[in-house]
């Protein structure tokens, strides 16, 4: 009788320290960018990756007055990864959600609530909040992204494969925000922590988690429905529990951040109306062919003068066969997982965000990791993930759109 070894699961210290080590490096990239440029433009395709001019700021009131209060104060070394959303939570951190706003039109409704609340908290508690929120925003991403290698160590069985999913996922041209002070971080820890209890069979940790992850992310109602498909197409008494706990868990954390809108401002669902400020539409059964639109049409709004949304398209095609390959491979619930947030995308009838959006799709990391088995291939897709990245990073703190 032969008996079949199980590799022991990796520890998720290596993981972690390898992980925070990259994000803390990518942060001192991010500030160093900001004064070293080039003296003139580097453009690639008619497309200008570097040479930016130090001052790019959009020039309104509402972000000129929290910049001054970055630089005002001891946060002011990391003032280049306040940007975009990044002002958005810390706006909403100090004034609320009922008067988080600025002079377009738009208004903090739009964004959920964790980074936010931890940034208001340190507000109360006398530290620095700027400083506070990049560094949870890095450990929380350096931890979420362990986990999911642990995970994907498990899901493959094979201990590697957790390290070429770190990699993997640590140099992806949008990882970057994953140090930014955004949700992200957050997004990636409670999905991940919840696949890990979803494969140790734990219905409440797993539903516990899929909670914190819907009040991170929309994406997050993914697990839910994954989890509810999966278990219809089984029917399986054994894992009802399972799927139960993980599908009201991702589902309440919406319901509670509704409900907290209703109180704080009048309209539970004022966080979904708003998107239409920023580019997307309102719920209609015409939105997947508008996003599908929003790839190649140059008159539809976009922020930063961007004509087309093609380098997104090519994202969403790419993470759409990795999650089929999911579904084939490991099973209708991991194909859900990368499958959803993209139908999450045609949905609201634009690709906007869709390369930094699709961070959500952890499972395709995953199948990236199985197919990229061979050093040579993963070294060439690392080394331009990598090189992606830095372009996106320059982009982003030199307050050009970079997802």
């Amino acid at each position: 009788m032969t008996t079949t070894l199980t590799p022991s699961r990796p520890r998720f210290l290596p993981y972690f320290a390898t992980a925070l080590g990259v994000r803390l490096a990518v942060v001192v990239i991010g500030i160093l960018l900001l004064p070293i440029q080039p003296a003139k433009p580097i453009q690639i395709a008619g497309i200008t990756v570097a040479g930016f001019p130090a001052d790019l700021r959009p020039g309104q009131p509402t972000t000129e007055h929290f910049r001054e209060l970055i630089l005002s104060g001891s946060g002011r070394v990391i003032e280049p990864w306040y940007r975009w959303d990044a002002v958005w939570m810390v706006n909403i951190a100090l004034n609320g959600y009922a008067n988080a706003a600025d002079e377009s039109g738009r208004n903090g409704v739009a964004f959920m609530p964790v980074m936010p609340a931890c940034i208001a908290l340190a507000n109360v508690l006398g530290v620095n909040p700027f400083w506070f929120g990049l560094l949870v925003a890095n450990l929380v991403g350096a931890a979420g992204a362990a986990v999911l290698a642990q995970v994907s160590a498990r899901q493959l069985n094979d201990p590697g494969a957790g390290w070429r999913t770190l990699a993997l996922l640590l140099a992806f041209p949008t990882a970057f925000f994953y140090s930014a002070p955004y949700n992200e971080s957050f997004g990636l820890l409670f999905t991940a922590l919840a696949l890990a209890a979803w494969q140790n069979k734990q219905p409440a940790r797993a539903g516990l988690f899929a909670l914190g992850g819907s009040l991170a992310r929309m994406t997050g109602v993914a697990l839910g429905v994954a989890a509810v498909i999966d278990w219809l197409m089984k029917r399986s008494r054994a894992e009802f529990p399972r799927m139960l706990a993980v599908a009201i868990g991702s589902v309440l954390g919406l319901v509670l951040f509704w409900c907290f809108l209703w109180w704080a401002v009048g309209d539970p669902f004022a966080g979904l109306k708003s998107q239409v400020t920023w580019g997307r539409r309102g719920l209609s059964v015409w939105n997947p062919w508008y996003a599908i639109e929003s790839i190649y049409d140059p008159n539809l709004l976009r922020p930063a003068g961007a004509k087309h949304f093609w380098g997104e398209a090519v994202v969403v095609f790419g993470f759409a066969v990795l999650g089929v390959r999911a579904w084939r491979k490991r099973g209708v619930f991991w194909g859900l997982l990368v499958l959803v947030p993209i139908a999450q995308m045609f949905a609201s009838g634009s690709l906007l965000s869709a390369h930094r959006l699709i961070l959500a799709a952890l499972p395709a990391f995953i199948e990236l990791a199985d197919l990229l088995r061979r050093p040579l291939w993963l070294f060439l897709t690392l080394l331009g993930f990598g090189c992606i990245q830095l372009v996106l990073l320059n982009y982003y703190v030199h307050w050009q759109f970079a997802g």
